[in-house]
């Protein structure tokens, strides 16, 4: 088997980042608030556009996220797993697309009552 190393450079990864971008507080969407934005090193790439960075998200919904995401790296490649129409214009990829009223059960969603978070923070 082939090391993890091997793979990535394989398609030509060579740096992995996070964008964090909270919207949601349990119950209800409100304001996005950018938690960690990317390393400087990965914001210079390309430019300073994001050409050449791969950003990967579970859902593009109403594309609030995306907008901000896209504030930071306009050229970057926007790949998602699933497309609500409302946000759909703002990704470059995704599998599959479904209506914007069609609820996403995650993993992560799917406790049987409210989950508490993690940590006490929130986070």
């Amino acid at each position: 088997m082939k090391s993890s190393r091997h793979r990535f450079t394989a398609i030509g990864l060579r740096v992995i980042d996070t964008i964090c971008i909270a919207s949601y507080d349990h119950t209800k969407q409100g304001d996005l608030k950018v938690l960690k934005g990317i390393s400087d090193d990965v914001a210079k790439l390309g430019g300073g556009s994001g050409k050449g960075i791969l950003i990967v998200d579970d859902l593009v919904d109403t594309g609030k996220t995306a907008k901000v995401v896209r504030e930071i790296v306009p050229r970057a490649h926007l790949a998602t797993v699933y497309a609500k129409p409302m946000g759909r214009p703002l990704v470059d990829t995704f599998i599959t697309e479904v209506s914007q009223d069609t609820w996403i059960y995650f993993p992560w969603d799917t406790g049987l009552a409210f989950q508490p978070p993690i940590n006490e923070a929130g986070l």
